[in-house]
Order: structure tokens, then C-alpha cells, then sequence
């Protein structure tokens, strides 16, 4: 039905024109906060990593390295590693894009800290396997909208464009819809569409 029909009119013309078409999809039997958004952001970065790579590795206009390296390199200089921990938590498929953790080995006060956001409240929802608690309060929130935001300003900045599809919106959660309009009121990310 409608899914194939953007597959079809939008995702492969866009593919073809040097444009980066992502999508994500909410399913109605599943209580997952940002799901959808979740499984878009992790084709995006598929689309990145290994779809680049296939094509011969497009460039990156500052030179020889490819736009992954290019995007990864970016977030590394830009975000702090705190960003970047919240950013893995509520986008786990884009690790590759995120660059490798700096530590394995964690001191035990920030585990325990960690551990006490976590579990401060029983009633959150899940994401993954990690609760929206961890984020905890609206500062926390807004702070993980603003580097999801950023993330997208620098991958947009990369591309001739990108169009995130985010199937069977009517299934959302309000984190989902929240994410969203915080993103489509932020004129500062560059070509992108979300359908």
C-alpha cells in the first residue's frame, strides 16, 4: 500500500539523484519509545557506512576520506563524550557513525551513578533496553533533542539531502512526536525531509 508506494516514488528516485532515504517503522504491538525514529536514524547510518562503501566510498569534500570517517570525525570534535553516551542509548544502530567508545572500563561511581538516573523512577517507558528514565526531567530531554539535532545538522551537511520515513506514525509514542517537532522547528538542519 502506501509503505511500497513511497518506497517506490520516493525512496528510489532519490537514491538515484544523490539523495540518502532512510525509513523506520512503528509497529502497533510495540510499546517502544522512539522506535521508529530509532530504526531510521540506524538505516540512515547504514546507508552511510555500508551503502557508501559499496558505491566506491563517495568522498567527502575535505579530501581522501570517505563521508563516514568525515561525519564521525566531525561528531568527535564537536560533542562532548557525555552527548555522544545519550546519542548511543537512544540511537543504538548508529554506532558506526557515533566512533568507538574511548573506555571499556568504567570507574565504579559512574556505573553506580549511572544506575541510580536508571532506576530513580519505576514508572518509565522502555527504549531498547534502556529506560527514557535515564535522560530523567525535561533539561535531560531537551538536551538529548538538541544533540540529536546537531547529529542531523552534521550528517545533512554531508548529503545533497536526506528524507527520513517514518512509517505508520498513528502507532507513535509522544517521545517520538516530541523528537519530530523539535526537529522540524529547527531551521538550522539542512536538507532534510521527514515524511
Amino acid at each position: 500500500g502506501k509503505s511500497a508506494l513511497i518506497q517506490k516514488g520516493l525512496g528510489n528516485p532519490t537514491a538515484k539523484s544523490g539523495y540518502i532515504f532512510a525509513s523506520g517503522k512503528f509497529e502497533d504491538k510495540l510499546l517502544r519509545p522512539l522506535s521508529a525514529f530509532s530504526d531510521a536514524m540506524t538505516c540512515l547510518a547504514k546507508c552511510i557506512t555500508v551503502g557508501h562503501n559499496e558505491k566506491g566510498g563517495l568522498l567527502s569534500s575535505s579530501g581522501g576520506s570517505s563521508i563516514a570517517a568525515s561525519i564521525r570525525d566531525k561528531i568527535q570534535n564537536e560533542f562532548d563524550e557525555e552527548d555522544v553516551e545519550q546519542l548511543r542509548r537512544v540511537l543504538p544502530g548508529c554506532e558506526e557513525i557515533l566512533g568507538a567508545r574511548p573506555s571499556l572500563f568504567r570507574s565504579s561511581s559512574q556505573s553506580q551513578a549511572d544506575s541510580a538516573v536508571l532506576f530513580r523512577s519505576g514508572s518509565g517507558s522502555r527504549l531498547g533496553s534502556f529506560s527514557l528514565n535515564l535522560l530523567g526531567g525535561k533539561e535531560s530531554i531537551s538536551r538529548m533533542h538538541y544533540a540529536v539535532r546537531r547529529l542531523l545538522k552534521i550528517v545533512c551537511s554531508h548529503f545533497k539531502g536526506v528524507v527520513l520515513f517514518i512509517d505508520d506514525l498513528q502507532w507513535s509514542d509522544t517521545a517520538t512526536l516530541d523528537l519530530m517537532k523539535s526537529i522540524a522547528l529547527d531551521g538550522e538542519i539542512p536538507s532534510l525531509l521527514i515524511v
